[in-house]
């Protein structure tokens, strides 16, 4: 894989990645694999503030904290995660033990190609939009999606890194609006292409990949991580 990302890299240009645990499935976030889900969005959102509350020291100022703080915890939103790093992706690609005789997948995105296609631009060209910055993300927010009809594309974001887990992982974003296209099948498809992992490598690959310092407790750094890695001393 890193041979061939040697070929694919330009000088400027910014790539991300993700892993996914099979090559089968497409680039969609949680929350538009399913239109009944779609549908209970808003509220899914009330249900998670109204009980996240008694565990939050500070609570969010803005909506855009509280759908981040929704995919932290795995609850169905629009976003779909990515990372700056190529070696982080390949992971998420080979770890998970349900997966591993299954071929599975690290996309590549261009994210100022698939911005393009969004009819999405900066004077600078390699910006990109960042949320709570840049008023063109306001119509993604859920609250508004539904008073705009305009179906617009998906488009990379940025956001901060205010958790171990986003800096450790170099999380980035794509958000979806109405429209809900898989990545992979917007436009003819330049901005985005994949390296399927044959399964039967995928345990060879795990362990290079911690002998490079990629592993459960670099890429999530939290204490209940660090209790579950100590069952490895057992066996």
């Amino acid at each position: 894989m890193l041979s061939a990302l040697k070929h694919q890299t330009k000088p400027r240009r910014i790539l991300w990645f993700r892993g996914q645990a099979r090559q089968v499935w497409k680039l969609v976030p949680s929350l538009a694999r399913d239109a009944a889900h779609l549908q209970a969005e808003n509220a899914l959102i009330k249900r998670f503030m109204q009980n996240a509350a008694p565990h939050l020291d500070t609570q969010p100022r803005e909506e855009w904290e509280w759908i981040f703080l929704m995919q932290h915890h795995r609850a169905f939103t629009r976003l779909l995660d990515w990372s700056e790093s190529p070696l982080a992706a390949l992971y998420f690609a080979v770890h998970e033990e349900e997966h591993l005789g299954a071929s599975g997948a690290v996309w590549c995105l261009d994210p100022v190609a698939l911005n393009r296609e969004a009819k999405l631009k900066f004077e600078f060209e390699p910006e990109i939009p960042a949320f709570g910055r840049d008023k063109v993300l306001e119509s993604y927010l859920p609250s508004r999606v539904r008073e705009n009809p305009a179906e617009l594309y998906p488009v990379a974001i940025v956001g901060p890194r205010n958790t171990p887990r986003m800096a450790a992982q170099l999380g980035t974003f794509t958000i979806n609006h109405r429209l809900h296209t898989p990545i992979e099948d917007i436009g003819e498809g330049k901005h985005v292409w994949r390296w399927i992992v044959p399964g039967a490598a995928k345990g060879k690959i795990l362990k290079e990949l911690a002998v490079l310092g990629i592993s459960a407790l670099t890429l999530f750094p939290e204490l209940d991580r660090v209790a579950d890695l100590t069952r490895e001393i057992l066996g």
